[in-house]
């Protein structure tokens, strides 16, 4: 098989080093482990879980199928329907029931499917991690296990330097996070504030398990089943389920149709259409782990006050300076990486990529200039300061621009092996 990666990553060397983490998500006995992720929004609410007597009402909308990674040919994802129907029994057995005009919907659930895998094409900087990364911590880990990997990563990359994550937990996460992964997500938001053009996201549980040894269609609604008794629920941990690829009596019940699983005209009039549209790609943009314009919002991307903490130390003006212009470097990087994406290494590549930086030399060297700029800027201050914990991150700031936008030409080129 091959396999592309870019040899100079920092992270490359992270996920490779062979961490001792149990893996959680091979196959046993016909039986699927996986991981179960379930957050509430806010955490300080508590939210009663439906009943047979009082059940939940909703409308679902299917997000879309992803396949996001390095491409590898072969893969066969199930019907829409198919994932649509385990979705709607799933939900059933744990009280949330499909609205209709005697019913209203209290909740609108967007929910996304398929696989992610590393994606070799991808960069990052000192603010934020590349989003394939992102997508796939956030994948695994709860949000407080996920923010203290990414602040350790982005350390990391600050300085340069390896150095492990110390606590197992977090190694453990890591190291699923570096696996290729099917998964279901399934959000949760008040449709209220949905009807009112408002988002409130209510909960979001993650589903996912390896790959290996199972196929998709058979491994989606076993998630969905695994999963089930953690819809709605608020987890402090990632919770590790092995549950049975085929369930025990099993009953087929034909081949349904997605148009069976649309919410009722009734129900969806009462969404502004272009509102939801844009509500659904807002949802899936974090999940797909390519670069968005959703990407600079995305509340599962490095946090905006983590990146905002990282220069409040600076004037506000060169604050945004330097946020404009990671996030431009961001954006040209992600242009290259949709380009050779599916293009297997070699030859082909090299030349997409030499054609790539001819092609966008004034805008390399516009941000080369930018960088230039900002590098003076940060060594006058730091030339004038007198806090020496001011002096230190300004240093930091001023190494990661000494690297400068030419990172692009002079990585290592993609091999194989």
């Amino acid at each position: 098989m091959k396999t592309s990666s870019l040899p100079s990553h920092a992270l490359a060397v992270v996920l490779a080093i062979g961490l001792a983490a149990e893996s959680y998500a091979y196959t046993w006995g016909g039986k699927l482990d996986m991981t179960v992720v379930s957050e509430f929004a806010d955490s300080n609410v508590k939210r009663a879980l439906p009943t047979a007597e009082q059940p939940a009402y909703y409308v679902a909308y299917d997000g879309g199928y992803i396949e996001s990674g390095d491409p590898i040919a072969g893969e066969k994802p199930p019907p829409a329907a198919t994932v649509a129907q385990a979705l709607r029994i799933v939900l059933a057995s744990r009280h949330y029931l499909p609205a209709s005009a005697r019913s209203a919907p209290t909740l609108l659930l967007i929910y996304h499917w398929g696989l992610i895998r590393p994606g070799s094409y991808q960069f990052g900087t000192s603010f934020r991690l590349q989003p394939n990364l992102n997508a796939r911590i956030a994948l695994v880990a709860p949000k407080k296990y996920a923010q203290r990997i990414k602040e350790d990563l982005l350390d990391l990359w600050a300085g340069g330097l390896y150095i492990p994550i110390i606590h197992q937990r977090e190694r453990d996460l890591l190291h699923l996070a570096g696996e290729e992964r099917y998964f279901v997500i399934v959000s949760a938001l008040d449709y209220a504030s949905v009807a009112r053009n408002a988002c409130q996201l209510l909960w979001r549980v993650k589903l996912s398990t390896r790959s290996v040894g199972v196929a998709m269609a058979e491994a989606l609604p076993a998630l969905l089943r695994g999963g089930a008794p953690y819809l709605g629920r608020n987890l402090e941990d990632t919770q590790f389920v092995r549950e049975p690829v085929v369930p025990e009596g099993r009953v087929e019940i034909g081949t349904p149709k997605l148009e069976e699983f649309l919410p009722p005209p009734e129900v969806e009039r009462q969404l502004h259409p272009q509102y939801l549209k844009g509500l659904i790609e807002r949802d899936h943009a974090p999940f797909t782990g390519e670069l968005s314009p959703f990407y600079p919002m995305d509340v599962d991307m490095a946090p905006r006050a983590a990146r905002d903490a990282s220069t409040a130390f600076l004037p506000p003006a060169l604050a945004d300076r330097i946020h404009a212009y990671e996030y431009e470097k961001a954006a040209l990087q992600g242009s290259l990486a949709a380009l050779i994406k599916q293009r297997a290494p070699g030859a082909d590549t090299r030349l997409a990529i030499d054609t790539f930086i001819q092609a966008n030399a004034t805008r390399i060297a516009s941000l080369t200039r930018e960088r230039e700029a900002i590098r003076d800027e940060l060594a006058r201050l730091a030339a004038a300061t007198t806090d020496a914990a001011t002096g230190k991150s300004l240093n930091t700031l001023l190494k990661e621009f000494a690297d400068g936008v030419q990172e692009m030409e002079t990585s290592p080129r993609p091999y194989s092996t």
